[in-house]
């Protein structure tokens, strides 16, 4: 019974629903997020873009074989795309999401990358879903990813495939103001 009243709170916060819409502004000193979505999001689902300033991405193994990305202190700048789609109502695990993780070396202003050299900027895709053998991280090596760096933001395009299993979103082209 103390169990449950621990955890009635964190039902009630997980019940509510936010709104969600393209045009996100967040003033923090570490992440700017997207004001201007151009393309890459399918209709179904909602996409989100955050540039975490000062970051460096590692891929570690959870013991088991599986890669996951983590963020630590350092001197780039990490992507995080991020693609979400809703389950069908009345599901409690249907809910699919892709996020692509990339890292922008600090002095970069042009980037041009293909295939191989993708693993230079530790290029990855997650799937994210109840989904069995087929959830995961994967490194990306089949693809082109262009960047220009600003002061006033950045702007990348990426075409990519990940043969190692099925995927939703294939090609994202976006601008990222800086505040």
């Amino acid at each position: 019974m103390k169990l449950l009243i621990y955890m009635l709170p964190l039902l009630m916060i997980g019940a509510c629903k936010t709104t969600q819409t393209d045009s996100v502004i967040t003033n923090t000193n570490t992440m700017e997020e997207t004001i201007d979505k151009n393309s890459g999001c399918p209709d179904d689902g909602t996409c989100g873009i955050e540039v975490y300033k000062n970051k460096k991405l590692t891929i570690l193994d959870d013991g088991t074989g599986s890669l996951y990305p983590e963020m630590i202190e350092g001197d780039a700048m990490v992507v995080e795309y991020t693609y979400f789609r809703e389950g069908p109502e009345g599901t409690v695990d249907g809910n699919y999401s892709e996020t692509i993780h990339f890292e922008i070396p600090q002095a970069a202003t042009n980037l041009k990358k293909e295939n191989a050299a993708l693993a230079d900027v530790n290029l990855y895709y997650g799937k994210h879903c109840f989904c069995k053998g087929e959830a995961g991280y994967y490194p990306v090596t089949d693809g082109k990813l262009l960047v220009d760096v600003s002061e006033e933001g950045l702007v990348f395009d990426l075409i990519f495939n990940v043969n190692k299993t099925s995927q939703v979103v294939r090609h994202i082209s976006e601008m990222i103001k800086f505040d």
